[in-house]
């Protein structure tokens, strides 16, 4: 068929007429063909059966009086016809009496002796007669001693299937039998059916029939190729009165789509159908030819009008770039021009907020503080709406963890949430992929609007974020982000107009709560700049007015461009992977293993720390370690990260990948988790499709072996103590002077002031190489600038050659888009915006130099301090050795790096319990007090701290009885014996290495 279809039109005329005339011709041959096959067959028939009549009706008498002679020549006389070649007459036993062949001239009667038959009785009829066993197995013999065929059953059903078995068409021979009448010398009772007195069997040879048939049927194939010899010569004539037609037209066509000579013309004597149609191509070229010199006359005139418009367009073109630049430069001088009054308000207001201040004073400070706040997010809000104004805005495309993003979201609200008596919670559905590709940024922004503003228009009730699919393929997955709230709800007239730029659902002068009305402008912009939507919808309705809103908004996310060995990737196969699980509680360990069976992964469990690594170090030496272990994080007389560090330490045990079980989401960060070599942490209940990305995930090359203990911080040494820190300042506005001074001071700084490039170069050139530890570089200054400062800073260094690098911070109020990237890419090593708070100067100083202790905490922690005697402190034995060297006998190979990494993950992990401790005593949330100070107790036990397990075992029978009384004493006693632990910890290990 697609050959036919890109055939040419004469092939195609000829091919249908062919087809047309074949079909018919063929049609007719096979009627003709079947109509003769079954007319001679039945002739055939027909005449066998009146011979068979004639030859019963004669040979009655013969039977009757028992004459073979007179029986023969009655079938003689078959003689005349030629295709007869075998007739047999059988007597009413069914044994032949009389037979005759073509060329016999005398009669034979030599056959086989068959039993006499007895009549029976059946069914209202006589049946017919009996043979011996041994009838079947040996027939009669005629003349030359040939087999004469056995008689069938003389009644009349037999006969009849008889005579059809014996006229099938393919058949060398046909026979047909035919009863020679009924005796009636023998009584017959009433009702008893008559028995033939013999049976008269007539064969003919069909051979001579079906070559008369194949002689006819080849004169009418010979006849049908005449036909189609006919039809091809017919079809050619019909072919060039209707092809050549059609070609003219084609080669005219193609002249004129060639040369655009629109006055050509077919000229034609012809009246039918396609005379009618070159007559319609000329008049068409006729037209397009009158046409054709219109478009030039329009085109000509469009062409003088586009060049005036062009013009008049370039001019306004060049001014709209004009009043862009400017509108740029005025974005970034006033971002810079606000922002630096602004960090110096906020600044100084935190300040202000760690001094000695009366009820009423702070009071006032706070609310200073608060407005500043909320002016600098609405500064925000208006430099983020004139960059996507401007087309600044871009959408980055990384992949990123949706799971933890939406657990800092929550992090980040709960507070607020709590502060209003609020319930904040977050429905996620399972099938949620963990890794996906798109702007975590963007879409923590829009999720922070929602969120924000339905704790601001929320007095009670709760909040509830939900995430689900929207739509999936193999390319791209859409989520849907709702967030209802059970607040003040939207009118339908304000719902109209909500996503509009500076509008609120109550504009009125007297409206009770404040804003731009930016937020959601810009949230919208954001979803529609990510490829979604973003709406509102009333939750309940009481009258006229709503009480609750629902915001969506969905987002595309690309699947193709995710790291394929990212958590969340399925592709991976986990059937035969051997995984341990440990885990005290019987209950959950056994859900894990049934469940993991139901992957058919082969699984093991135990019960204890212990227990674990004996399996762990049996599999090793059988040779089939395990590929995967489950650590819960909360172990009788251990921690999940300390057993982690144990089985990384080993050799043995290196390359089973280790996945944390916690139900605390902080209970170990990402710097832990890497020390302690835990390759993914799950928050108990795990999804099972977070479980199982992790462990189809094939870890990366060849397994490293196991790092020597690098803090993850700076710790505070001996010496660092008695050395004193020192931060060069170059700003040259005075207010920032003092904030950031009074800043650096309070984190036990010492701070040298200069007010511009020049004057910092002095300074450094003036100073030995390690007098400044860093340098908080404005970049905005007069005389010389931070990025020409920083510039020859790192020039100064290059030509020195003592590998020295001053870390260089960037602190500008500048916050357009590349204001970072411009910083570092003049050598600066980090980045700070203005304003900024003490917290985040801290943690910024914090990754570039060893800070002491006061500096790594904010005066509203209410921070445990180094006590004055704590020299002294760290003189006395408050580590037991002993807990230290059992954990170096875990590994004979790398014991003294397996308590390196245990007391490194020690040190960075309490910090962070103590705090937790410290809101849980707030909050009066004895749970998580027993628990927590549970944990630690197990993990000051290990490294030998048994003072500060002591504590934290009071602090757990607070807990256990339901009670805080007294727990503020015990976790402050827990924090200075903790600093103690840990400088005494610190030394331990400087001597050792």
């Amino acid at each position: 068929m697609p050959k036919f279809a890109r055939s040419s039109l004469n092939q195609k005329l000829t091919g249908i007429c062919l087809t047309a005339a074949a079909s018919a011709l063929l049609v007719a041959y096979l009627a003709f063909a079947v109509t003769s096959v079954l007319g001679h067959l039945q002739a055939q028939r027909l005449q066998l059966a009146t011979l068979a009549g004639v030859v019963s009706a004669n040979s009655l008498d013969a039977l009757r009086s028992k004459d073979r002679r007179l029986a023969f020549q009655v079938l003689a006389t078959l003689r005349e016809q030629d295709n007869v070649t075998l007739a047999v007459l059988y007597d009413r036993n069914g044994r032949p009496f009389a037979d005759w062949r073509p060329g016999q001239a005398a009669p034979v009667f030599a056959q086989a002796a068959l039993p006499k038959r007895e009549p029976e009785r059946k069914a209202g009829r006589r049946a017919a007669p009996a043979r011996d066993a041994d009838d079947g197995a040996s027939l009669a013999t005629g003349a030359g001693g040939a087999a004469l065929p056995p008689a069938p059953p003389f009644d009349r059903e037999a006969l009849l299937e008889a005579n059809l078995a014996g006229g099938r068409a393919w058949l060398p021979a046909m026979r047909v039998y035919r009863a020679a009448g009924a005796d009636d010398g023998e009584d017959k009772g009433a009702g008893d059916a008559a028995v033939p007195a013999g049976l008269v069997m007539i064969e003919a040879d069909q051979v001579p029939v079906w070559l008369d048939l194949l002689r006819a049927l080849s004169v009418m194939g010979a006849a049908m190729m005449v036909a189609l010899g006919t039809a091809l010569v017919l079809a050619r004539r019909v072919r060039r009165n209707i092809a050549d037609p059609v070609a003219k037209l084609i080669n005219a066509a193609q002249k004129v789509s060639a040369s655009q000579n629109y006055t050509l013309r077919i000229a034609h004597q012809r009246t039918d159908e396609l005379g009618t149609l070159i007559d319609s191509f000329n008049n068409m070229l006729a037209q397009v030819e009158g046409r054709g010199q219109a478009l030039t006359h329009h085109r000509d005139e469009l062409e003088r009008q586009v060049g005036v418009r062009t013009e008049q367009l370039e001019k306004a073109k060049n001014a709209a770039e004009a009043a862009s630049r400017a509108k740029s430069a005025f974005l970034a001088t006033m971002s810079h021009e606000i922002r630096t009054p602004m960090n110096g308000v906020l600044g100084m207001t935190e300040m202000l907020l760690g001094t000695e201040l009366s009820d009423t004073q702070r009071n006032y400070t706070r609310l200073v503080k608060q407005s500043g706040e909320h002016l600098l997010v609405i500064i925000n809000d208006i430099l983020d709406f004139s960059k996507i104004e401007a087309g600044k805005l871009t959408v980055e495309y990384i992949n990123f963890n949706l799971w933890d993003l939406l657990d800092d979201i929550h992090t980040v609200y709960t507070p607020q949430a709590e502060a209003k008596g609020i319930l904040l919670h977050f429905d996620i559905a399972n099938d949620i992929p963990v890794a996906i590709c798109g702007d975590p940024n963007r879409l923590r922004q829009i999720m922070a609007n929602l969120l924000g503003n339905a704790i601001k228009f929320t007095e009670q009730g709760r909040i509830l974020a939900t995430v689900r699919i929207a739509s999936e393929d193999n390319q791209a997955v859409m989520l849907r982000f709702e967030v209802h709230d059970t607040g003040i709800g939207i009118s339908r007239e304000a719902r109209g107009r909500i996503f509009d730029a500076f509008s609120q659902a109550d504009d009125s002068t007297t409206r009770k709560y404040g804003g731009t009305g930016l937020g959601l402008a810009i949230s919208k912009l954001l979803v529609e700049l990510m490829g979604g939507a973003i709406g509102v919808e009333n939750a309940l309705s009481q009258g006229t007015v709503t009480q609750g809103t629902v915001f969506w908004f969905t987002v595309a996310f690309d699947k193709r461009r995710v790291d394929p060995d990212a958590p969340g990737d399925h592709q991976h196969t986990i059937d035969g992977l051997r995984v341990l699980v440990v885990d005290e509680r019987e209950g959950s360990r056994i859900g894990l293993e049934r469940h993991l069976a139901a992957w058919r992964v082969e699984c093991d469990g135990a019960e204890s720390a212990d227990e674990a690594r004996e399996r762990l170090h049996e599999a090793a030496r059988d040779g089939r370690p395990y590929d995967a272990a489950l650590l819960d994080m909360e172990l009788e007389h251990t921690s999940g990260l300390l057993l982690a560090a144990g089985i990384k330490g080993n050799a043995g045990t290196r390359a089973t990948r280790l996945i944390l079980l916690s139900p605390e989401k902080l209970a170990a960060d990402p710097v832990q988790r890497r020390q302690a070599g835990v390759a993914y942490q799950l928050i108990k209940p795990a999804r099972a499709a977070d479980l199982f990305a992790c462990l189809a995930t094939r870890p990366r090359g060849q397994v490293a072996p196991a790092a020597r203990f690098v803090p993850s911080a700076p710790l505070v040494r001996d010496d660092d103590l008695q050395r004193v820190r020192r931060v060069l300042l170059a700003e040259d506005n005075p207010v920032n002077i003092e904030v950031a001074r009074a800043m650096l001071e309070s984190l036990d700084l010492r701070v040298d002031a200069v007010h511009n490039g020049e004057q910092a170069l002095q300074a450094l050139r003036d100073t030995p190489d390690d007098h400044y530890d860093a340098v908080l570089m404005d970049c905005q200054m007069p005389v010389m600038d931070g990025f020409a400062a920083t510039a020859t800073i790192r020039r100064d260094e290059r030509e020195a050659g003592h590998g020295r690098i001053l870390p260089i911070i960037a602190i500008t109020a500048n916050a357009l888009q590349g204001d970072r990237e411009a910083c570092l890419a003049a050598g600066m090593d980090d980045y700070l915006s203005k304003p900024f708070t003490q917290q985040e100067l801290a943690a910024v100083l914090g990754r570039w130099m060893a800070l002491p202790l006061a500096g790594s905490v904010h005066h509203d922690d209410a921070p445990p301090r180094l006590p004055p005697e704590s020299v002294e402190v760290i003189q006395r034995d408050v580590i037991n050795r002993g807990a230290l060297e059992k954990i170096r006998m875990l590994s004979r190979e790398r014991g003294d790096a397996l308590v390196q990494k245990v007391v490194s993950v020690y040190v960075d992990d309490t910090p962070q319990q103590l705090r937790t401790l410290r809101r849980a005593i707030d909050g009066l949330d004895t749970g998580n007090v027993r628990r927590i100070a549970h944990t630690l107790k197990s993990a000051s036990a290990n490294v030998g701290a048994d003072v500060l397990a002591a504590l934290c075992k009071d602090l757990e029978h607070l807990g256990r009885t339901d009670t805080t009384e007294g727990a503020d004493a015990i976790l402050t006693d827990m924090e200075h014996e903790f600093q103690s632990v840990r400088h005494s910890l610190t030394a331990i290990l400087e001597k050792e290495t």
